[in-house]
């Protein structure tokens, strides 16, 4: 059986990115592990994971809740570095 930790050595998201996927979907972590995977194999899923970050952001900072805000900007930041936009799909 493999644990969360394996799960998450397979796939070339971080946990941060994770937690967003399974905020965003109401989803365990080990389901949005591998709902992740599946959508940083296309272009189409990559533009699905910006939305999620950008929804979950849009969220906080309609809250008021600043440092929510903060933490999901630094982690926005972090994976459009690693994920930028896909261009063309608009």
């Amino acid at each position: 059986m493999l644990s969360l930790t394996d799960c998450l050595d397979f796939i070339d998201l971080d946990r941060d990115t994770i937690d967003i996927i399974a905020a965003h979907q109401h989803l365990s972590t080990v389901l949005a592990t591998e709902l992740g995977n599946q959508l940083i194999a296309s272009r189409h899923g990559l533009l699905v994971l910006h939305d999620m970050h950008r929804d979950l952001l849009e969220r906080a900072a309609h809250r008021g809740d600043l440092p929510r805000e903060q933490e999901l900007r630094a982690t926005y930041t972090r994976f459009c570095r690693k994920y930028p936009m896909p261009r063309g799909l608009l």
